[in-house]
């Protein structure tokens, strides 16, 4: 099991870097000051998925914080996006 643990934190880290990385590089335009505010969440929540996957936060499983962690990740992502977006002007 410690493999497996292992290779989850490697993917959390891999996950919240290339979140972070995009959020300062993509959302550049659409989102100026709110890609920080992505990218702070992004690290936060590789950070605190680290530590409950190594038995710091021992509420469920290792794989359930890997799932909670992710689902959070790609929700952040999802609300990035959508925040960026232009918003449709009515006359």
């Amino acid at each position: 099991m410690s493999l497996m643990i292992d290779v989850m934190h490697l993917i959390i880290i891999a996950v919240g870097v290339a979140i972070g990385a995009w959020a300062l590089f993509a959302l550049h335009r659409s989102l100026p000051r709110g890609r920080f505010v992505a990218f702070g969440a992004c690290s936060a929540g590789a950070l605190f998925g680290c530590a409950a996957l190594a038995g710091e936060v021992g509420l469920v499983s290792p794989a359930a914080w890997f799932a909670i962690v992710m689902t959070a990740l790609a929700t952040m992502t999802a609300v990035a996006v959508r925040a960026g977006r232009p918003k449709a002007r009515t006359a």
